[in-house]
């Protein structure tokens, strides 16, 4: 949630995540990490990290890239939301390299429900004390808390409304899917507090309507077979590549803790204490830090399995991304024993193809499917 607060400032301002991903969605990810690559980084760092680190070899030394779309003007400021230890990385080799400006925000995992209090006190302050103060000096003026208000009230309003296009996820057959989901995250990210983010949403969910009252759903011509949980991060650079995986065994994706995760809840949402509400979002009673927590993860897992009908788990296990393989196999193991439901872990990444293996991909889904088959057959 740490972009809230240049955009309250006005700020032009990008997501890391979300800047990563648009790239690989372009292709422009493999050309930017081996520049990166070429410049000392090692291939098994992360590979949103890589790509900025290529973004920043392709600016200073006036590289021309095949996609130059891809390129961003450098930054004054850098609010380094650290979720991950590679946040580390990425914001010391930013101070490193081009001497930007690093405003931390640590983000820590929550391993007990008792935690959350201490935990949300701790980032409560570290955004009224550091963060806030830092971006005032860099604007040379006051916080802007009516701005961040504003902004926090739009994302309820667009949340309220993505909330009911999930209710379309419940339906059998499904009208759209998990990667159709992923990529409707876009606008609340990028137009943050801009009252146009709401028509979008508004359309998607008229859209969504259309589709139910015409019978179209989101696998033709045969139907859906599979309903799968995806765990992990969306593969940005391949999407077409894994929906041509599981459309043509009638598999649909529908759910996972990554896009749940990624977008604001509206019932954790106050205008009237915009701070309060940040700290909230993450680690508040209800707050979403916990869908990352190993144990308690299991649980919000559950909640999925039996709201939307899960027939069979996928565990997107990035190469390069660490954070989110933490317990995958635990929780196989789990929900397996909880619901003799079964699920594999495909190993792969969200942007690096050197990373990604087809005919991996290909035998453990296979073996997914045939395992929800004979356990269907008892």
């Amino acid at each position: 949630p740490s972009f809230v607060f240049p955009y309250a400032m006005g700020m032009k301002c990008h997501f890391m995540a979300g800047y990563a991903a648009y790239c690989g969605g372009i292709g422009a990810a493999d050309e930017l990490m081996k520049l990166a690559e070429a410049s000392g980084e090692l291939p098994e760092t992360c590979s949103y990290h890589r790509l900025h680190m290529g973004m920043v070899e392709a600016v200073k030394k006036g590289i021309p890239i095949k996609k130059p779309e891809a390129i961003l003007p450098l930054p004054d400021l850098l609010v380094a939301g650290r979720y991950c230890t590679e946040q580390s990385h990425y914001s010391e080799s930013f101070y490193r390299r081009l001497g930007i400006r690093v405003s931390p925000l640590e983000l820590p995992f929550i391993f007990e429900k008792e935690d959350r209090p201490r935990l949300r006190e701790f980032v409560y302050r570290q955004i009224k004390e550091n963060v806030i103060p830092t971006l005032e000096e860099v604007c040379g003026k006051p916080f802007d808390y009516d701005r961040l208000s504003e902004i926090i009230s739009v994302l309820k309003k667009a949340a309220t409304i993505r909330n009911k296009c999930w209710e379309f996820f419940k339906t059998k057959p499904v009208y759209w899917t998990l990667w159709d989901y992923a990529v409707s995250m876009a606008p609340v990210i990028y137009m943050m507090g801009d009252p146009e983010s709401i028509p979008f949403y508004e359309r998607l969910l008229k859209e969504l309507q259309e589709r139910k009252e015409k019978g179209i759903p989101a696998m033709a011509p045969d139907g859906e077979k599979y309903r799968i949980y995806w765990d992990g991060w969306i593969p940005w650079a391949f999407l077409g590549k894994f929906m041509r995986k599981f459309t043509p065994n009638g598999a649909v994706c529908l759910c996972g803790r990554y896009p749940w995760e990624m977008f604001p809840h509206p019932e954790l949402l106050d205008p009237e204490h915009p701070l309060e509400t940040v700290a909230d979002w993450k680690y508040g009673e209800k707050g979403l830090a916990k869908n990352m927590a190993p144990r308690e993860s299991i649980e919000f897992i559950s909640g999925l399995i039996e709201e939307y009908s899960i027939d069979g788990l996928v565990m997107f296990s990035s190469k390069s991304c660490r954070m989110w393989n933490l317990s995958q196999m635990d929780v196989i193991d789990a929900l397996d024993k909880k619901y003799g439901i079964p699920g594999v872990v495909i190993e792969a990444d969200m942007l690096d193809p050197a990373m990604v293996s087809d005919s991996q991909i290909d035998t453990r889904l296979q073996a997914l499917f045939e395992t929800i088959d004979g356990r269907r057959r008892r």
